[in-house]
Protein backbone atom coordinates (compact mmCIF):
# COMPACT_ATOMS: atom_id res chain seq x y z
CA UNK A 1 0.00 0.00 0.00
CA UNK A 2 1.51 3.36 -1.06
CA UNK A 3 1.65 6.23 1.42
CA UNK A 4 -0.42 9.30 0.48
CA UNK A 5 1.87 12.24 -0.48
CA UNK A 6 -0.03 14.58 1.87
CA UNK A 7 0.61 12.19 4.75
CA UNK A 8 4.35 12.17 4.06
CA UNK A 9 4.34 15.97 3.86
CA UNK A 10 2.55 16.26 7.21
CA UNK A 11 4.93 13.79 8.83
CA UNK A 12 7.92 15.77 7.53
CA UNK A 13 6.42 19.01 8.78
CA UNK A 14 5.75 17.48 12.20
CA UNK A 15 9.34 16.28 12.45
CA UNK A 16 10.64 19.77 11.55
CA UNK A 17 8.37 21.37 14.16
CA UNK A 18 9.57 18.93 16.83
CA UNK A 19 13.22 19.68 16.02
CA UNK A 20 12.65 23.45 16.06
CA UNK A 21 10.69 23.21 19.34
CA UNK A 22 13.47 21.18 20.94
CA UNK A 23 15.95 23.88 19.94
CA UNK A 24 13.81 26.80 21.04
CA UNK A 25 12.38 25.38 24.27
CA UNK A 26 15.43 26.30 26.36
CA UNK A 27 15.20 29.84 24.99
CA UNK A 28 11.50 30.09 25.85
CA UNK A 29 12.17 28.72 29.32
CA UNK A 30 14.97 31.20 29.77
CA UNK A 31 12.82 34.07 28.53
CA UNK A 32 10.33 33.39 31.31
CA UNK A 33 13.04 33.08 33.92
CA UNK A 34 14.75 36.29 32.81
CA UNK A 35 11.69 38.51 32.69
CA UNK A 36 10.51 38.15 29.12
CA UNK A 37 7.15 36.90 30.38
CA UNK A 38 6.59 39.11 33.42
CA UNK A 39 8.82 41.12 35.75
CA UNK A 40 12.24 40.23 37.12
CA UNK A 41 14.89 42.23 38.97
CA UNK A 42 18.47 40.98 38.87
CA UNK A 43 21.71 42.09 40.44
CA UNK A 44 24.35 42.05 37.69
CA UNK A 45 27.93 41.49 38.89
CA UNK A 46 30.86 42.18 36.56
CA UNK A 47 34.02 40.37 37.70
CA UNK A 48 37.51 41.21 36.46
CA UNK A 49 39.02 37.76 36.07
CA UNK A 50 42.49 39.13 35.43
CA UNK A 51 42.64 39.48 39.23
CA UNK A 52 41.52 36.18 40.71
CA UNK A 53 38.81 35.97 43.35
CA UNK A 54 36.91 32.96 44.64
CA UNK A 55 33.86 33.24 42.37
CA UNK A 56 35.61 34.47 39.23
CA UNK A 57 37.40 37.77 39.74
CA UNK A 58 37.53 41.03 41.64
CA UNK A 59 34.20 42.86 41.37
CA UNK A 60 34.34 45.91 39.09
CA UNK A 61 30.65 46.79 38.87
CA UNK A 62 27.33 45.81 40.39
CA UNK A 63 24.11 46.87 38.72
CA UNK A 64 20.38 46.46 39.15
CA UNK A 65 18.55 45.28 36.02
CA UNK A 66 14.73 45.36 36.03
CA UNK A 67 12.94 43.65 33.14
CA UNK A 68 9.29 43.91 32.14
CA UNK A 69 8.03 41.56 29.41
CA UNK A 70 11.49 41.32 27.92
CA UNK A 71 12.25 45.05 27.94
CA UNK A 72 14.62 46.88 30.25
CA UNK A 73 12.55 49.01 32.58
CA UNK A 74 15.49 50.20 34.66
CA UNK A 75 19.27 49.67 34.64
CA UNK A 76 21.82 51.28 36.92
CA UNK A 77 25.42 50.24 37.57
CA UNK A 78 27.52 51.02 40.66
CA UNK A 79 31.33 51.26 40.37
CA UNK A 80 33.09 49.30 43.09
CA UNK A 81 35.82 51.87 43.86
CA UNK A 82 33.63 54.95 44.32
CA UNK A 83 30.05 53.87 45.10
CA UNK A 84 28.99 54.26 48.74
CA UNK A 85 26.68 51.28 48.21
CA UNK A 86 29.59 49.10 47.12
CA UNK A 87 31.72 50.32 50.03
CA UNK A 88 29.10 49.32 52.61
CA UNK A 89 30.50 46.86 55.16
CA UNK A 90 28.74 43.48 55.28
CA UNK A 91 29.34 40.52 57.63
CA UNK A 92 30.80 37.27 56.36
CA UNK A 93 29.34 33.88 57.21
CA UNK A 94 32.48 32.12 56.01
CA UNK A 95 34.20 30.33 54.57
CA UNK A 96 36.01 29.49 57.78
CA UNK A 97 39.15 28.58 55.84
CA UNK A 98 39.41 32.27 54.88
CA UNK A 99 38.06 34.05 57.96
CA UNK A 100 40.09 31.96 60.41
CA UNK A 101 43.28 32.24 58.35
CA UNK A 102 43.15 36.07 58.21
CA UNK A 103 41.15 36.76 61.35
CA UNK A 104 38.33 38.94 60.01
CA UNK A 105 34.58 38.47 59.54
CA UNK A 106 33.41 41.59 57.65
CA UNK A 107 34.34 43.21 54.31
CA UNK A 108 33.08 45.80 51.85
CA UNK A 109 30.21 44.60 49.68
CA UNK A 110 32.51 44.89 46.65
CA UNK A 111 34.92 42.38 48.24
CA UNK A 112 32.33 39.90 49.50
CA UNK A 113 32.62 37.26 46.74
CA UNK A 114 34.80 34.98 48.87
CA UNK A 115 32.66 31.82 48.95
CA UNK A 116 33.77 28.57 47.30
CA UNK A 117 31.22 28.84 44.46
CA UNK A 118 29.09 31.53 42.83
CA UNK A 119 25.76 30.13 44.04
CA UNK A 120 26.84 30.49 47.68
CA UNK A 121 27.91 34.07 47.04
CA UNK A 122 24.73 34.89 45.08
CA UNK A 123 22.37 33.74 47.80
CA UNK A 124 24.24 35.83 50.37
CA UNK A 125 24.65 38.95 48.25
CA UNK A 126 20.88 39.01 47.65
CA UNK A 127 20.41 39.32 51.40
CA UNK A 128 23.27 41.82 51.78
CA UNK A 129 21.90 43.97 48.95
CA UNK A 130 18.50 44.12 50.62
CA UNK A 131 20.05 45.02 53.98
CA UNK A 132 22.13 47.81 52.40
CA UNK A 133 19.61 49.22 49.89
CA UNK A 134 16.20 47.85 50.91
CA UNK A 135 15.74 46.46 47.39
CA UNK A 136 14.59 42.87 46.83
CA UNK A 137 16.10 40.82 44.01
CA UNK A 138 14.83 37.84 42.01
CA UNK A 139 18.32 36.61 41.25
CA UNK A 140 21.94 37.39 40.46
CA UNK A 141 23.73 37.39 37.10
CA UNK A 142 27.51 37.14 37.15
CA UNK A 143 29.86 37.59 34.22
CA UNK A 144 33.56 38.21 33.79
CA UNK A 145 35.61 39.96 31.13
CA UNK A 146 35.88 36.71 29.15
CA UNK A 147 32.09 36.55 28.93
CA UNK A 148 31.85 40.18 27.79
CA UNK A 149 34.43 39.45 25.09
CA UNK A 150 32.53 36.38 23.85
CA UNK A 151 29.14 38.10 23.83
CA UNK A 152 30.57 40.99 21.81
CA UNK A 153 31.85 38.51 19.23
CA UNK A 154 28.18 37.65 18.56
CA UNK A 155 26.44 41.01 18.99
CA UNK A 156 29.09 42.82 16.99
CA UNK A 157 30.77 46.16 17.81
CA UNK A 158 29.11 48.72 20.06
CA UNK A 159 29.78 52.42 20.54
CA UNK A 160 30.23 53.59 24.12
CA UNK A 161 31.43 57.00 25.32
CA UNK A 162 32.43 57.83 21.74
CA UNK A 163 34.60 54.71 21.37
CA UNK A 164 33.98 51.72 19.13
CA UNK A 165 34.24 48.63 21.33
CA UNK A 166 34.79 45.21 19.76
CA UNK A 167 35.58 41.74 21.06
CA UNK A 168 39.23 42.47 20.23
CA UNK A 169 39.65 45.59 22.36
CA UNK A 170 36.97 45.28 25.05
CA UNK A 171 39.24 43.63 27.61
CA UNK A 172 41.89 46.31 27.18
CA UNK A 173 39.31 49.09 27.46
CA UNK A 174 37.78 47.62 30.63
CA UNK A 175 41.22 47.30 32.19
CA UNK A 176 42.03 50.88 31.18
CA UNK A 177 38.82 52.18 32.75
CA UNK A 178 39.53 50.19 35.89
CA UNK A 179 43.13 51.41 36.24
CA UNK A 180 41.98 55.02 35.81
CA UNK A 181 39.07 54.35 38.19
CA UNK A 182 36.72 55.60 35.48
CA UNK A 183 33.52 53.94 36.60
CA UNK A 184 31.35 56.12 34.36
CA UNK A 185 32.86 54.78 31.13
CA UNK A 186 32.90 51.20 32.41
CA UNK A 187 29.23 51.46 33.40
CA UNK A 188 28.39 53.03 30.04
CA UNK A 189 30.07 50.18 28.16
CA UNK A 190 28.27 47.49 30.12
CA UNK A 191 24.93 49.31 29.88
CA UNK A 192 25.25 49.54 26.09
CA UNK A 193 26.15 45.86 25.91
CA UNK A 194 23.21 44.91 28.16
CA UNK A 195 20.71 46.78 25.99
CA UNK A 196 22.25 45.33 22.83
CA UNK A 197 22.19 41.74 24.11
CA UNK A 198 18.56 41.96 25.24
CA UNK A 199 17.66 43.49 21.89
CA UNK A 200 19.39 40.65 20.07
CA UNK A 201 17.46 38.06 22.06
CA UNK A 202 14.20 39.80 21.13
CA UNK A 203 14.76 40.81 17.51
CA UNK A 204 17.47 38.59 16.04
CA UNK A 205 16.88 35.72 13.68
CA UNK A 206 16.56 32.20 15.00
CA UNK A 207 20.17 31.31 13.99
CA UNK A 208 21.45 34.39 15.86
CA UNK A 209 19.37 33.50 18.91
CA UNK A 210 20.75 29.97 18.87
CA UNK A 211 24.31 31.27 18.48
CA UNK A 212 23.82 33.47 21.53
CA UNK A 213 22.20 30.65 23.48
CA UNK A 214 25.05 28.26 22.63
CA UNK A 215 27.57 30.91 23.67
CA UNK A 216 25.75 31.32 26.99
CA UNK A 217 25.82 27.55 27.50
CA UNK A 218 29.56 27.37 26.82
CA UNK A 219 30.28 30.35 29.07
CA UNK A 220 28.18 28.81 31.86
CA UNK A 221 29.90 25.42 31.56
CA UNK A 222 33.30 27.13 31.67
CA UNK A 223 32.14 29.34 34.59
CA UNK A 224 32.51 32.73 32.99
CA UNK A 225 28.74 33.38 33.15
CA UNK A 226 26.32 32.61 36.00
CA UNK A 227 22.58 33.01 36.48
CA UNK A 228 21.30 32.36 39.99
CA UNK A 229 18.99 30.69 40.88
CA UNK A 230 19.28 27.66 38.60
CA UNK A 231 17.32 28.07 35.35
CA UNK A 232 16.91 24.37 34.55
CA UNK A 233 17.49 23.54 30.90
CA UNK A 234 18.46 27.10 30.01
CA UNK A 235 22.05 26.95 31.23
CA UNK A 236 22.24 23.60 32.98
CA UNK A 237 24.56 24.25 35.91
CA UNK A 238 24.75 27.96 35.21
CA UNK A 239 23.99 29.03 38.78
CA UNK A 240 27.55 28.13 39.78
CA UNK A 241 26.74 25.46 42.37
CA UNK A 242 29.52 23.02 43.18
CA UNK A 243 27.82 19.78 42.13
CA UNK A 244 30.60 17.29 42.86
CA UNK A 245 28.92 14.03 43.98
CA UNK A 246 29.83 12.17 47.15
CA UNK A 247 33.10 10.74 45.88
CA UNK A 248 36.69 11.88 45.61
CA UNK A 249 36.82 15.54 44.59
CA UNK A 250 39.15 18.52 44.30
CA UNK A 251 38.19 22.18 44.10
CA UNK A 252 41.06 24.65 44.13
CA UNK A 253 39.90 28.18 45.03
CA UNK A 254 42.53 30.90 44.62
CA UNK A 255 42.42 34.53 45.71
CA UNK A 256 44.92 37.10 44.45
CA UNK A 257 45.81 39.34 47.37
CA UNK A 258 47.88 41.82 45.38
CA UNK A 259 46.68 45.12 43.99
CA UNK A 260 47.94 44.56 40.44
CA UNK A 261 46.21 42.58 37.72
CA UNK A 262 48.72 39.80 38.17
CA UNK A 263 47.01 36.64 37.02
CA UNK A 264 47.41 37.09 33.26
CA UNK A 265 50.55 35.01 32.94
CA UNK A 266 49.96 32.27 35.51
CA UNK A 267 49.40 28.73 34.23
CA UNK A 268 47.88 26.28 36.70
CA UNK A 269 48.12 22.52 36.84
CA UNK A 270 46.84 19.87 39.22
CA UNK A 271 48.85 16.66 39.71
CA UNK A 272 46.97 14.00 41.64
CA UNK A 273 48.07 10.50 42.55
CA UNK A 274 45.75 8.32 44.57
CA UNK A 275 46.53 4.91 46.05
CA UNK A 276 43.36 2.88 46.56
CA UNK A 277 43.48 0.49 49.50
CA UNK A 278 41.62 -2.84 49.82
CA UNK A 279 39.13 -1.43 52.37
CA UNK A 280 38.06 1.36 49.98
CA UNK A 281 40.05 4.12 51.66
CA UNK A 282 42.86 5.96 49.93
CA UNK A 283 46.14 7.82 50.26
CA UNK A 284 46.20 10.98 48.14
CA UNK A 285 49.06 13.08 46.86
CA UNK A 286 47.88 16.46 45.51
CA UNK A 287 50.36 18.89 43.94
CA UNK A 288 49.31 22.38 42.83
CA UNK A 289 51.71 24.02 40.37
CA UNK A 290 51.74 27.70 39.38
CA UNK A 291 54.01 28.85 36.54
CA UNK A 292 54.34 32.64 36.40
CA UNK A 293 55.30 33.94 32.97
CA UNK A 294 55.00 37.61 33.92
CA UNK A 295 57.53 40.14 35.20
CA UNK A 296 55.46 40.86 38.32
CA UNK A 297 54.85 38.56 41.27
CA UNK A 298 51.56 37.20 42.55
CA UNK A 299 50.51 36.95 46.19
CA UNK A 300 48.08 34.01 46.29
CA UNK A 301 45.85 32.49 48.94
CA UNK A 302 44.98 28.96 47.81
CA UNK A 303 42.25 26.75 49.27
CA UNK A 304 42.17 23.07 48.30
CA UNK A 305 38.65 21.78 49.01
CA UNK A 306 38.64 17.97 49.31
CA UNK A 307 36.16 15.38 50.69
CA UNK A 308 35.14 15.41 54.37
CA UNK A 309 37.18 13.21 56.63
CA UNK A 310 40.48 13.92 54.87
CA UNK A 311 43.46 13.79 57.25
CA UNK A 312 46.57 15.77 56.34
CA UNK A 313 49.74 13.72 56.74
CA UNK A 314 52.34 16.14 55.37
CA UNK A 315 52.77 19.27 53.27
CA UNK A 316 55.69 20.17 51.04
CA UNK A 317 56.24 23.50 49.31
CA UNK A 318 58.57 25.02 46.76
CA UNK A 319 57.34 28.59 47.05
CA UNK A 320 58.33 32.00 48.37
CA UNK A 321 57.11 33.26 51.77
CA UNK A 322 54.93 30.24 52.44
CA UNK A 323 52.33 30.57 55.23
CA UNK A 324 50.24 27.55 56.20
CA UNK A 325 48.71 25.14 55.97
CA UNK A 326 45.44 26.00 57.63
CA UNK A 327 43.08 23.03 58.07
CA UNK A 328 39.31 23.40 58.10
CA UNK A 329 37.12 20.37 58.82
CA UNK A 330 33.47 20.66 57.81
CA UNK A 331 30.50 18.37 57.43
CA UNK A 332 30.70 18.46 53.63
CA UNK A 333 34.39 19.11 53.00
CA UNK A 334 37.92 19.49 54.35
CA UNK A 335 40.02 22.48 53.25
CA UNK A 336 43.80 22.90 53.20
CA UNK A 337 44.74 26.60 52.95
CA UNK A 338 48.08 28.25 52.20
CA UNK A 339 49.39 31.69 51.31
CA UNK A 340 52.50 32.10 49.17
CA UNK A 341 54.20 34.23 46.52
CA UNK A 342 54.70 33.21 42.91
CA UNK A 343 57.74 35.28 41.96
CA UNK A 344 58.25 36.59 38.41
CA UNK A 345 59.28 33.93 35.88
CA UNK A 346 59.30 31.17 38.51
CA UNK A 347 57.33 28.05 39.34
CA UNK A 348 55.66 27.50 42.72
CA UNK A 349 54.49 24.10 43.97
CA UNK A 350 52.55 22.92 47.00
CA UNK A 351 51.99 19.23 47.76
CA UNK A 352 49.43 17.93 50.23
CA UNK A 353 49.69 14.31 51.32
CA UNK A 354 46.50 13.10 53.01
CA UNK A 355 44.32 10.09 53.67
CA UNK A 356 40.67 9.69 52.71
CA UNK A 357 37.89 7.44 54.04
CA UNK A 358 35.93 5.00 51.88
CA UNK A 359 35.78 6.32 48.30
CA UNK A 360 34.91 3.33 46.13
CA UNK A 361 31.66 1.52 45.44
CA UNK A 362 30.51 -1.59 43.59
CA UNK A 363 27.42 -2.08 41.45
CA UNK A 364 27.85 -5.62 40.16
CA UNK A 365 29.98 -4.50 37.21
CA UNK A 366 33.14 -4.01 39.22
CA UNK A 367 34.46 -1.56 41.76
CA UNK A 368 34.24 2.12 40.81
CA UNK A 369 36.49 5.03 41.74
CA UNK A 370 35.47 8.54 40.62
CA UNK A 371 37.28 11.86 40.94
CA UNK A 372 35.57 15.18 40.18
CA UNK A 373 37.76 18.24 39.66
CA UNK A 374 35.74 21.44 40.03
CA UNK A 375 37.02 24.37 37.99
CA UNK A 376 37.17 27.78 39.65
CA UNK A 377 35.10 30.52 38.05
CA UNK A 378 37.02 33.01 35.89
CA UNK A 379 40.01 30.73 35.28
CA UNK A 380 40.43 30.02 31.56
CA UNK A 381 42.00 26.58 31.78
CA UNK A 382 44.09 24.26 33.90
CA UNK A 383 46.21 21.19 33.30
CA UNK A 384 45.33 17.90 34.95
CA UNK A 385 47.66 14.95 35.50
CA UNK A 386 46.20 11.96 37.32
CA UNK A 387 47.30 8.47 38.23
CA UNK A 388 45.39 5.81 40.15
CA UNK A 389 47.13 2.95 41.94
CA UNK A 390 44.80 -0.04 42.35
CA UNK A 391 44.78 -2.38 45.36
CA UNK A 392 47.13 -5.33 45.14
CA UNK A 393 45.74 -8.06 42.87
CA UNK A 394 43.09 -5.83 41.24
CA UNK A 395 42.38 -6.05 37.51
CA UNK A 396 41.72 -2.87 35.55
CA UNK A 397 38.54 -2.80 33.40
CA UNK A 398 38.09 0.82 32.28
CA UNK A 399 39.59 4.30 32.72
CA UNK A 400 38.48 7.81 31.79
CA UNK A 401 40.73 10.91 31.81
CA UNK A 402 43.54 9.12 33.63
CA UNK A 403 46.93 10.29 32.42
CA UNK A 404 49.06 13.36 31.86
CA UNK A 405 48.93 16.67 30.02
CA UNK A 406 45.16 16.94 29.81
CA UNK A 407 43.78 20.47 29.60
CA UNK A 408 40.29 21.37 30.80
CA UNK A 409 38.24 24.54 30.45
CA UNK A 410 35.44 23.20 32.65
CA UNK A 411 34.94 20.56 35.35
CA UNK A 412 36.70 17.23 34.86
CA UNK A 413 35.63 13.69 35.68
CA UNK A 414 38.18 10.91 36.22
CA UNK A 415 36.86 7.37 36.45
CA UNK A 416 38.39 3.93 37.05
CA UNK A 417 36.57 0.58 37.10
CA UNK A 418 38.32 -2.54 38.33
CA UNK A 419 37.76 -5.97 39.85
CA UNK A 420 39.37 -7.39 42.95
Amino acid sequence: MREHPHTARYVTLAVILIVVASLLFPLLEGMGAAGFLGDKTYLVVLQDNSETRSTGGIISLMGVLTLHDGHIENLHYYYSHTSTTMQAVVPLDGPESLTSFFGFNAVNLSDSNVQYDFASFASKVQSDWYNVTGQKLDGVIGMDFTAVEKILSITGPITSSGEVITDRNVWQRLEFYSSRQNGTQMASLLSTLTYGTLGLILDASVPQKLALYNAFRDLANEKHLFIYPDQGLLLGTGDGTNRAPQSDSISVVDINLGNGKSDFGINRSIDYHVQLLPDGSAVSNLTLTYVNGDWWGSDLFSQAVVPPGAKLVAVYNDTAQFDGPGITNGTDFTVFSSRFDVSPYTTARITYLYTLPNLTYGNGLGTHYDLYVVKQGGIDRYGLNTSVELPAGATLIHTENVGSNRVFTDDAHVSVVYTT
